[in-house]
């Protein structure tokens, strides 16, 4: 039996969330300035997001939410989490009343997941050992502290070889990524140095040894934990090695761990080309211009050369995910800024109907968002400055290919993949972020839409799963820094079905790359525009090219190769297997998809029933395919059908090709040579404004007119695989 004290604490608590859910589309209220002991009323704030989270479990706990659902207006500041915002099922909205977590009238609200550092914390550097350490022109002005003595946290050497942020805190000033130290600069023109060449290949138990150019790796001898790296191998791989030994006498560095497959190019073994591109990162001798700095392992020490007088310094502590939602739905977030941790933005597992709009995610060291579930998707948001890719989206039922209705609209992601250059794409969908697709989840069902993509190392897009849909994106700018890359990348699956359609793909690297057997691309009313973009098909079977625009100076637009004989695809277990797993043979997929019906028993390991059609191509000089495969491929008339496709030298009718507008006049000449060319809607692609998107980007914002990329060669004009 209750007291009297507990049943009147039950019962203020009881007419706490009646009045709290009195009204239609209830609002709380959350302020850094507020109180987690008030009563989240506007005047009366709670002070943390997770108190009126958990105002909600009460007020769900008396009764239902009310009519309309509840909102929390989340006033402008600075929220610092030291742990994950977690939200489960208990945390569920309904399709009539939805719980929505927002920036009150658009403030500012930052969710961070570090700390503030302050620069009177610092102390200059004294020690005459470190002094002679430092460049010339660093002394002076780099400052140093404790990281111990703070308490902060994930200062611990790299691991001996990582791909990634080497697991150590980041620096930020003025929310703006500092550059841990690195020779060649970033900025720099020449931006890597290469190897000369290679001594000893090594294997995963041996490190490699390789000769150097430069004379500037003699200045780290005095340095015990030096850490290189490169594109040691391959050109799709640039992990960083730890070293063991610099000699300066032979120019010679020997690593401490070895790589599987060693270094020095593969195809040039076993010196290697002399081209392999590396640098040298978080280093102190290495610290030679404003902003950067550098973690001494041995001692725990950071040192910074601040880049102004006047700022706040705030350095990364949180390394799980700063909102992670699991089995809820009906949940939106809207307007928030999400910043400044190791971790993941957002984690969405297992969702229903979850809405993220109208945020920015920047300076993490890990992904924007990752989703999966039924129904949810991210519209409008601004995702940039990210250590890995921007949004991983999964979800739906492969064999029994349930779509998810997931849906990725409207976002602009650029400047992605800083800090893990490789299979970090601005939208990952089920390809699993991992080299070669290692980590394929089911994605039946995506819609990715009107995005804005740039300025990134490698792919914009990686493709798998079944009836997703890739449409009015624009992509440009992206792969400069890889090999093996597309605008619209996929690998090593003969299940993927999806159409990629009115995307416009231009001064880029690779257009759609299906690579190493890679399947079921349906390529349509796409504009590809550049000297390195184009279709290139692996050897797999089920592409079809139709409708497209290709304007390039010199050819060709579409290539596709037979690799998979030599190869061996036909026994690649891989691939049976994921054929075997959905039985092709039985509905849905014999009804969905027919032609996979006797797939395995019909030379699968060809690029079977790739076709180019209606297209029109704009080039100068070339030819407009490129098939590289033997006699009895090119033979084969199963392989690949060319018809009706329009070739020309000069402007077939652009509204405005100078100024990048290649929408067809309604005279165009295109719509005479090719009957049925259905005009392609140029002028709806890339972004558009929406309730949560207010304005737009122009050209000279996001460099859209620029000429060339990173590292790029205007020489080179390959966009294959």
């Amino acid at each position: 039996m209750k007291t009297f004290t507990q049943f009147t604490n039950l019962a203020c608590a009881l007419l706490a969330s009646c009045s709290l859910a009195g009204a239609a589309s209830k609002e709380l209220f959350v302020s850094p300035a507020g109180s987690d002991a008030s009563i989240g009323s506007q005047l009366h704030p709670f002070a943390t997001i997770a108190r009126a989270r958990d105002q909600i479990r009460r007020i769900k706990t008396a009764g239902e939410l009310p009519p309309g659902g509840v909102t929390v207006e989340i006033l402008g500041g600075k929220y610092s989490l030291e742990n994950s915002l977690e939200f489960s099922a208990t945390d569920s909205g309904t399709a009539d009343a939805p719980v929505v977590y927002r920036a009150f009238q658009n403030e500012p609200v930052e969710i961070l997941g570090g700390r503030v550092l302050k620069i009177s914390e610092f102390a200059p550097v004294m020690n005459e050992k470190i002094l002679a350490r430092l460049d010339s022109a660093a002394r002076g002005k780099v400052i140093c502290l404790s990281v111990k003595k703070l308490g902060l946290q994930h200062a611990d050497p790299f691991p001996p070889v990582f791909s990634d942020s080497g697991g150590i805190f980041e620096l930020f000033w003025d929310g703006k990524r500092l550059p841990i130290s690195r020779w060649p600069n970033s900025g720099d023109p020449k931006q890597w140095t290469t190897m000369k060449k290679a001594v000893v290949n090594g294997d995963a138990k041996t490190g490699g040894t390789f000769e150097y150019r430069d004379e500037r790796p003699s200045r780290w001898l005095q340095n015990s934990s030096v850490w290189l790296k490169g594109q040691w191998r391959v050109p799709w791989e640039d992990p960083a090695i730890r070293v063991a030994k610099i000699d300066p006498a032979n120019h010679t560095i020997t690593f401490a761990a070895g790589l599987s497959a060693g270094i020095g190019n593969k195809y040039t073994r076993p010196a290697g080309n002399g081209k392999e591109p590396w640098c040298a990162i978080n280093l102190i001798e290495e610290i030679d211009q404003p902003g950067e700095w550098a973690l001494d392992f041995d001692t725990q020490t950071l040192f910074l050369w601040p880049p102004a007088a006047d700022g706040e310094l705030m350095v990364s502590q949180l390394d799980t995910p700063l909102i992670a939602v699991n089995g809820a739905a009906h949940l939106k977030f809207i307007g928030l800024t999400l910043e400044a941790s190791l971790g993941d933005g957002f984690v969405l597992k297992n969702t229903e109907s979850d809405l993220i709009a109208g945020c920015t995610i920047r300076n993490l060291a890990k992904r924007g968002v990752v989703l999966n579930g039924y129904r949810s998707g991210v519209q409008s948001c601004d995702i940039y400055n990210v250590g890995e890719g921007c949004v991983y989206v999964s979800g739906g039922d492969k064999k029994k290919l349930v779509p998810s209705e997931n849906f990725i609209v409207n976002n602009h992601l650029h400047d992605y993949a800083v800090l893990k250059a490789m299979y970090s794409p601005a939208v990952d969908v089920g390809f699993g972020g991992q080299p070669n697709g290692g980590g394929f989840t089911d994605a039946v069902g995506i819609r990715v839409a009107n995005n804005l993509i740039h300025d990134a190392p490698r792919d914009a897009v990686l493709v798998s799963g079944q009836d997703n849909l890739y449409e009015l994106n624009e992509i440009f700018n992206c792969g400069f820094g890889s090999g093996d890359v597309g605008a619209f990348y996929s690998w090593l699956d003969w299940t993927i079905r999806s159409t990629i359609r009115y995307n416009y793909i231009h001064d880029t690297v690779g257009g759609v790359n299906p690579d190493d057997g890679a399947a079921g691309n349906t390529v349509f009313g796409n504009v590809f525009s550049g000297p390195r973009t184009g279709v290139w098909i692996a050897s797999g079977p089920d592409h079809t090219a139709v409708n497209n625009i290709f304007i390039k100076g010199e050819g060709p637009v579409f290539g596709m190769d037979d690799r998979g004989v030599a190869r061996g695809y036909a026994t690649n277990s891989r691939l049976r297997k994921a054929v075997m797993d959905i039985n092709p043979a039985a509905p849905p997929w014999s009804v969905r998809f027919p032609e996979m019906t006797n797939l395995l028993a019909s030379h699968p390991e060809l690029p079977l029933r790739a076709k180019f059609e209606r297209n029109v191509v704009v080039m100068q000089t070339g030819e407009p395919f490129a098939l590289k495969m033997g006699e009895r491929s090119q033979a084969d008339t199963n392989l690949f059908v060319a018809r009706e496709n329009f070739v020309t030298a000069t402007d077939p009718g652009f509204v405005d090709a100078a100024n990048g507008n290649f929408s067809l006049k309604p005279d165009s000449v295109v719509f005479q040579k090719i009957p049925g060319f259905q005009p392609i809607p140029f002028d709806k692609m890339g972004l558009f404004k929406d309730e949560y998107r207010r304005t737009l980007p122009t050209d000279l914002e996001i460099g859209r007119n620029r000429a060339g990329g990173v590292n790029k060669n205007p020489a080179d004009k390959n966009f294959g695989t």
